[in-house]
């Protein structure tokens, strides 16, 4: 395990997936983590002297059994918690194989950007969700009514 001095941050890779609606993958944080029972978007620790786009796919296989194919680079998000200081590589991953689903006893919810927003998520998550390019990516199509 990767560990940080106060002046350091941990680097920290994250995955927005999408399903077919366009809907983001979160997950809940297990008991016995820091925030527990927060929801965040996949992803985790880079290990040392590992590249960022191999972490991206070591962390999604473990977490959620899916291979990344295609992804790339959003955004670089610094965020100070209570617990450590974060560096986080988010990427938005085009294509993946199999199917998405809780290898490590998390639950995982498929959900838009606005229902994301109403869940009691990590800090970090409302700043990816307000970057820029999040709406033209990943909100469904509006319907002219």
């Amino acid at each position: 395990m990767q560990t940080t001095a106060v002046s350091q941050r941990l680097q920290v890779v994250v995955g927005l997936l999408a399903d077919r609606d366009r809907r983001l993958l979160v997950q809940q944080r297990r008991p016995g983590t820091p925030c527990a029972g927060q929801w965040e978007f996949p992803g985790g620790k880079v290990e040392s002297g590992e590249a960022v786009r191999a972490a991206l796919s070591r962390e999604l296989e473990e977490e959620l059994g899916v291979q990344v194919k295609k992804a790339f680079k959003l955004t670089t998000i610094q965020h100070d918690y209570d617990h450590a200081r974060v560096a986080l590589e988010v990427f938005v991953v085009d294509v993946y194989q199999g199917i998405a689903e809780g290898r490590e006893g998390q639950s995982i919810e498929w959900l838009d950007s606005e229902a994301i927003r109403e869940m009691n998520v990590l800090e970090a998550v409302h700043m990816i969700l307000d970057h820029p390019e999040i709406e033209r990516l990943f909100q469904r199509e509006k319907s002219d009514e």
